[in-house]
């Protein structure tokens, strides 16, 4: 991959879950696959995804599930009809974090870092949560977050602002390799300063996602950076 491709991730069905607890917004967050949910999964897709991950052959995955070669074939060419045991076996396979794809290590990662980040998906004129880490949901500005919830609704009158100059910069159309952002934000009669770095990310399957770095910064800090970058938000280009 070439310094200016934008990554390129494997995305499974896998869903993110936050568990409220008394006096706090959010406590443990852990990701559930969508077999588990009652969502319908491509187990056909499934297999091929994991033998794309791990290199393996039919014949390998058919062996490591106790299956023949000709039933992987028919369940990856969606002709054949899962057994609960074999069902069973598959879902417990794919879900090993060591089997799991890159996207899914990503949100795991951001899950439990300490630092201010966070996943976003474009969501028409807005964006939405997709993931959060904890530093990000420990903080005061962002304890009411949750995952799923808009962007702007959320935001500051700054934020806002910020959303919308992303939104329109192009990051999700691939012309974008990166956003470095200065920006204010007034919550509860205290006025925070932050300097964040958005990365876009195009998953396997082809939908946007944004991970965005943020560090807190002092009055003097943000003055000294303000003093210093002709706009708030600088986006560097491919070209």
């Amino acid at each position: 991959m070439s310094r200016d491709q934008a990554p390129v991730f494997q995305l499974t069905p896998w869903w993110i879950f936050a568990l409220p607890r008394p006096g706090r917004h959010l406590h443990l967050f852990f990701v559930v696959h969508s077999s588990l949910m009652g969502t319908a999964l491509d187990w056909g897709k499934a297999l091929r995804d994991y033998r794309a991950r791990t290199g393996l052959n039919q014949q390998g995955l058919a062996a490591q599930l106790g299956i023949s070669q000709p039933q992987i074939s028919r369940i990856e060419a969606g002709s054949a009809r899962l057994a609960d045991d074999v069902a069973s076996a598959v879902r417990a396979l794919i879900q090993k974090p060591g089997n799991r794809g890159l996207f899914d290590g990503l949100l795991t990662t951001i899950q439990f870092c300490p630092h201010v980040a966070c996943l976003v998906q474009p969501a028409g004129d807005d964006i939405r949560y997709v993931a959060l880490s904890r530093g990000f949901r420990e903080h005061p500005q962002f304890r009411a977050i949750e995952i799923g919830q808009l962007v702007r609704k959320q935001a500051s009158r700054n934020g806002e602002a910020l959303v919308l100059a992303t939104i329109g910069s192009g990051i999700f159309d691939g012309d974008v390799t990166s956003i470095n952002a200065i920006w204010k934000a007034e919550v509860d009669d205290h006025l925070n300063h932050w300097q964040g770095v958005m990365t876009p990310i195009r998953a396997s399957g082809g939908g946007w996602y944004l991970h965005c770095a943020m560090k807190p910064l002092s009055p003097a800090q943000f003055a000294a950076l303000s003093a210093n970058r002709p706009d708030p938000m600088v986006v560097h280009r491919l070209n």
